[in-house]
């Protein structure tokens, strides 16, 4: 796609995509905090549920077997492993707050990326708002144990390029490239049921080779057979997963992976709404963020969202 134009449907499909996933997020958070649901296994049903539920709203039709032999399928899944392992890592370095704040990183990333593979040249208007992003982690970062070098900020940076370059590969997906909904519901079904089986693989390969190690420890029997894991884990994946992941593709279609990526930007500030709201409910903990992280946070938004804007504006003279 070359110079993606983020118009009104698109605006309106990255926001529906955004909201999903906040939602999504917030549920998720109060099944594994407040009810102590394991995360692993929570997320393995619903990865596994709604991609097998993408594929069957898909009616009647061929199953998806070609998009199972693109590489890019699998080179998504992974990614998605690899952005999930590392974020839930980083989370012993800080809250969740500050974690979410620092995945802005991806959007330099992503520019970056947009201009290397599909070359859409950043405006200048890009590369101030990508430092001013820059600058806001920097802040968030500088509050967290180590600070710019800590392991809390490396995690994320791997985690904000895995993020990165999946956004960039869903955008090159053979399979994400027309419009049919139901060719794109078989398309999620079958990312989603790869990267089921590769997280599945992976803490399994992972607890045979350290059996008293951090997975295994992290991933016992008694969550596995836990029927609570598994009925949230269905109704979570068939409602909120599966047509989340579909938005998702559908978005980055329409607007472009950096754009898409601009627009996740202000998913911190959706999940912190969502976390106080459950708090008020008694359902989570109150999250708490200091006025330093809270104002650098703001900044790295504020970077976000003024490239959104500029690109918005200038949608009428693209048209033209």
């Amino acid at each position: 796609m070359a110079n993606p134009v983020l118009d009104a449907r698109g605006l309106a499909a990255v926001a529906t995509a955004v909201a999903s996933w906040g939602v999504l997020i917030v549920i998720s958070r109060v099944l594994v905090v407040g009810h102590g649901m394991n995360p692993w296994v929570l997320a393995f049903v619903q990865m596994a549920v709604g991609g097998a539920a993408m594929i069957a709203a898909a009616g009647r039709g061929p199953l998806p077997l070609a998009a199972l032999r693109r590489p890019h399928t699998w080179v998504y899944g992974g990614l998605r492993v690899l952005t999930a392992a590392t974020l839930t890592a980083a989370l012993a370095y800080g809250t969740a707050a500050e974690i979410s704040l620092l995945s802005a990183l991806f959007i330099p990333v992503g520019i970056a990326l947009a201009w290397t593979l599909f070359a859409r040249r950043p405006s200048p208007a890009d590369a101030v708002g990508s430092l001013v992003i820059l600058a806001g982690v920097a802040g968030v970062a500088g509050g967290l144990p180590g600070g710019l070098l800590g392991a809390g900020v490396l995690l994320m940076a791997v985690s904000a390029t895995g993020t990165a370059v999946a956004t960039a590969v869903a955008e090159l997906h053979p399979d994400n490239q027309g419009d049919d909904p139901r060719a794109r519901l078989r398309l999620t079904g079958a990312t989603l049921l790869v990267t089921a089986s590769l997280l599945l693989a992976g803490a399994a390969v992972a607890a045979a080779v350290a059996p008293d190690g951090v997975v295994a420890a992290h991933v016992p029997v008694a969550a596995v057979v836990d029927p609570a894991v598994w009925i949230a884990g269905i109704v979570v994946g068939i409602l909120l997963r599966g047509p989340s992941t579909y938005a998702t593709f559908r978005a980055i279609r329409m607007v472009g992976s950096e754009n898409y990526l601009m627009g996740v930007a202000f998913m911190p500030v959706l999940t912190l709404a969502g976390e106080r709201l459950a708090a008020a409910g008694g359902l989570l903990p109150e999250p708490a963020l200091s006025s330093a992280t809270l104002l650098a946070g703001t900044v790295g938004i504020a970077g976000a969202a003024g490239m959104a804007l500029l690109r918005w504006r200038s949608r009428s003279a693209v048209a033209a």
